[in-house]
Formats: structure tokens, sequence, C-alpha cells
């Protein structure tokens, strides 16, 4: 396999989008005692661009120099479409986000659930 570090960040992002949405649904299910509907409201209000840039940018400092080029590559590589509740800017970053994610995950960097339980956890 390629060095994942020269993988293409929408790519990751991609990746990362689900990574993102599965921890999110498995503390859920964990967590929560509810249908699938009161799940999937709550997930919602985390899985979307507006509170993933927010998550962006609460993380920033803690982002070592590999990190932040991830982040910075995917920025440069995002679209100038959006999503139908946020900006271009919320859209981007939740991009940005998801590429973070799909590197941890494919470098095995348990710092993602770190991140995930300080800044995520939560919101939930």
């Amino acid at each position: 396999m390629d060095d994942v570090n020269f993988k293409n960040v929408l790519s990751l992002a991609y990746l990362g989008d689900s990574v993102f949405s599965l921890l999110v649904r498995e503390y859920l299910i964990n967590n929560h005692d509810l249908k699938p509907s009161g799940l999937n409201k709550i997930a919602n209000s985390v899985v979307c661009a507006r509170t993933q840039a927010e998550i962006l940018e609460q993380i920033k400092p803690e982002l070592n120099k590999t990190e932040l080029e991830v982040i910075t590559r995917a920025r440069n590589n995002c679209s100038h479409t959006k999503a139908k509740n946020s900006s271009v800017e919320e859209y981007n970053k939740a991009t940005q986000l998801e590429s973070l994610f799909g590197f941890w995950w494919l470098n095995k960097n348990k710092k993602m659930y770190e991140i995930f339980k300080k800044y995520v956890e939560v919101k939930l």
C-alpha cells in the first residue's frame, strides 16, 4: 500500500466521513437507549458540516505538523460546493476534518479516539 501521507486528501475525506459517522453511531448505541429515529436525530446534529467545522477549529491547537499538513492539503483541494444547510467555508472545514479522520484511521492512530472523546462525545 502507498504511504498514507501521499494519499489523495479527498479520498481520505471519503473514508473519514464514514469513520466519523461510525464512531458517532457506536458511541450513541453504547450510551443511549433510544430507537433508531432518536439515535439518528442526535447523530445528525454532530455529523453535519457546521458541527464538524466547529470541531476542526477546536482541535487545531492539538495537531502536529503532519496533521496540519493533511488539513492544509484538504483545504487546498476543497471544491466550491456546499451542503444544503451549511456555508462553503463550513463544508470545506468539514472536509478537512474528515480527511484527518481518514488519515488517522489508515495510520491506526489512537489520537483519533482521544480527539473524538474530548471534542465530539461532549456534543452527544
